[in-house]
């Protein structure tokens, strides 16, 4: 309530019109106000319903000015024609602003009668203390940003909405890359009960743009940051470069036979394919029956692979021809991981294993799988995808043995958390119908951690330019979305699938800063959109900067 007596003691803005609805007023500007209105900003309209007071936050959508001296094709067209001076202070002239209405304070409940004409609109100075009077006492939340149009006025989000999956789009150069920086910035440093905390996070690095705070961590061994691990393949200039980097080494242990033959047959791109994942799926269980467990040693010895596997599936009583298909897909992802040393030999361990989540969840890590050209030097994108399947299926299993209590680590016995972040999304959840890339080997996977990881504390970051592109089933499943400046073609796409956005916020979409971004879903306390301006990194990123005036200098001189 003491919120609601401020706002009654704040400055008067203007007086609602006529035709006011339940989610929109036109306010008429006072005079001595006029100049000091921005799109943006938060007003109250104060009003009354069923013999009560309400107060309705409000955000102007629109400002407009009049003025009958200049209106089109009236009776001083000619006069401006010759440029005479007109009697401008005998002209009525005002300023009104579209308000969109927010709900009711202050639990902005929905607002239940238009307001009325005459009703005051209001200053609103105190917007922190109503935004955070919306969170649950008890709730753990992080700032994020600063309110855009308001002076350091941070922007809260809720921990919470963590596993429920984020959206982060927008076109090259818009600022995504360095948003979800800071994002990570701000989850390595989340406040609880007087000490810092980190949050784990696997992150897949398209470009190497996350690269600045493995370095930074390692150069500077800053609290700033929990351990940052770099994972490169083994074939990869940074595997010989970077001695502190980690080779990406597979376990095929840990995969169900159902599992495996699953990644073999979509990483061969086998149509029609559901015969051949049986077979497959009934040699590789018969290879653990017989009692050779180690399918690392079977994939990588020549003989063995001969003896256990081509055996059983020239022996199998299927069709001819479902064999040699499935023949063909195993010897060619055998061939393919053997090439790239993905599997290790007898004198090596496999790094990306169950250990690697129990570190991760454990010391609150972060994970970097670099995917750049020199971390993943001459890989393709079908290899790429398959290192994501196999990751997606080892932290949605788990994390959801975690859920079910039946893994514990260190003594703790329970949920853990993390967030899966995917640069470049559309390469690893297609939308098959618009982006054709080629093949989806993780597609499956990562559509079923859209559906059921948050169930289990697994939750995406999604980070796209073209949304349209990313699987329609994985794109449904987001609640929260960070939006950047996006291209006029996926403007209607990106209405559909976050949906509630205003077209005050709409018309935005095209032409946003750098820097600035819309927020909108259960990350936010609040039920509407925010612009929300992303403060300076305390890591500054070297990739993705361009500094061609500097260069074009330094040859002249």
């Amino acid at each position: 309530m003491e919120i609601l007596r401020n706002v009654a003691r704040e400055v008067e803005v203007g007086i609602v019109l006529s035709g006011a609805r339940t989610d929109k007023a036109i306010c008429q500007v006072f005079e001595d106000m006029e100049g000091k209105i921005r799109e943006g900003m938060f007003l109250v309209v104060k009003t009354r319903f069923e013999n009560r007071q309400l107060f309705i936050l409000s955000r102007v959508a629109k400002i407009e000015a009049y003025n009958e001296f200049f209106e089109v094709g009236d009776v001083w067209s000619e006069a401006r024609r010759k440029r005479q001076e007109l009697p401008i202070a005998l002209a009525r002239r005002y300023i009104v602003c579209e308000l969109e209405l927010l709900g009711v304070l202050p639990r902005l409940d929905y607002v239940p009668h238009p307001p009325y004409p005459g009703d005051k609109v209001y200053l609103l100075s105190n917007v922190e203390n109503i935004f955070s009077s919306l969170v649950r006492k008890d709730e753990i939340c992080f700032s994020f940003g600063d309110l855009y149009g308001y002076e350091k006025l941070p922007i809260i989000m809720r921990i919470e909405a963590l596993p429920m999956h984020i959206a982060v789009l927008g076109v090259t150069g818009s600022g995504k890359s360095y948003t979800v920086g800071y994002l990570i910035e701000r989850l390595s440093q989340i406040k609880v009960d007087g000490e810092t905390i980190g949050y784990p996070i696997v992150i897949i690095d398209a470009n190497g743009d996350y690269l600045d705070y493995y370095y930074h961590k390692r150069n500077t061994n800053t609290p700033l940051l929990p351990n940052v691990k770099r994972y490169v393949f083994p074939s990869s200039y940074a595997a010989f470069n970077d001695m502190n980097s980690t080779l990406i080494k597979i376990d095929l242990n840990l995969l169900s036979p159902r599992d495996l033959a699953e990644i073999i047959v979509d990483y061969y791109k086998l149509l029609g394919s559901e015969l051949s994942v049986s077979l497959l799926e009934r040699v590789l269980a018969d290879v653990l029956v017989s009692g050779l467990a180690n399918m690392n040693a079977i994939f990588y010895d020549d003989t063995l692979f001969r003896n256990e596997i081509e055996s059983r599936i020239l022996e199998s009583e299927f069709h001819y021809q479902t064999k040699a298909a499935a023949l063909r897909a195993i010897t060619t992802f055998r061939e393919d991981i053997k090439k790239l040393k993905l599997i290790p030999n007898a004198n090596e361990k496999s790094t990306i294993t169950y250990r690697f989540i129990d570190d991760l969840t454990e010391n609150f890590e972060i994970s970097i799988f670099d995917f750049s050209v020199d971390g993943a030097t001459g890989i393709s994108i079908k290899m790429k995808q398959l290192v994501v399947s196999y990751l997606s299926k080892l932290l949605f299993k788990r994390f959801t043995d975690y859920k079910m209590g039946r893994v514990p680590v260190d003594g703790y016995r329970g949920a853990r958390y993390a967030i899966f972040i995917i640069e470049e999304a559309q390469n690893y959840c297609p939308n098959i119908d618009r982006y054709p890339v080629g093949s989806s080997v993780a597609r499956e996977t990562l559509a079923m951690i859209a559906t059921q990881g948050r169930k289990f504390g697994l939750g995406l970051v999604l980070i796209t330019q073209r949304p349209s592109f990313v699987d329609p089933i994985v794109m449904s499943m987001v609640n929260t979305y960070i939006i950047h400046r996006i291209s006029p073609e996926d403007v209607g796409y990106v209405r559909r699938i976050v949906g509630g956005l205003p077209e005050s916020i709409i018309r935005k979409l095209t032409s946003l800063e750098t820097g600035v971004a819309v927020i909108h879903g259960q990350a936010l306390p609040l039920p509407f959109p925010l612009l929300v301006r992303i403060p300076r990194r305390f890591v500054r990123p070297t990739i993705g900067t361009t500094d061609v005036s500097n260069y074009l200098r330094k040859r002249v001189a």
